[in-house]
């Protein structure tokens, strides 16, 4: 839900005319839930000794997190253009 709420900010803020550094804090928000949920698994993945599949994962979630940012803050600012208020 966090992960929702925080693109959902990011369009909204781009929308209100934010500049282009609030995508970077909706991404720094989605990054953080993604690696909270990848920790759960740190364990058994040192267990089973793969523990560079989940390094993998922690960048991509971060390639993840700053494409959803960016388009959530690019959605908003089309918005904005777009919309006669």
């Amino acid at each position: 839900m966090l992960a929702f709420t925080s693109i959902l900010m990011t369009a909204l803020a781009a929308f209100a005319g934010a500049p282009i550094w609030t995508a970077l804090i909706g991404a720094a928000i989605l990054f953080s839930v993604s690696l909270r949920e990848q920790r759960k698994l740190a364990t058994r993945f040192s267990n089973l000794g793969i523990t560079h599949v989940l390094t993998m994962a922690h960048w991509q979630s971060a390639g993840h997190a700053l494409l959803a940012s960016g388009a959530a803050f690019g959605l908003g600012a089309l918005i904005r253009l777009t919309t006669p208020i």
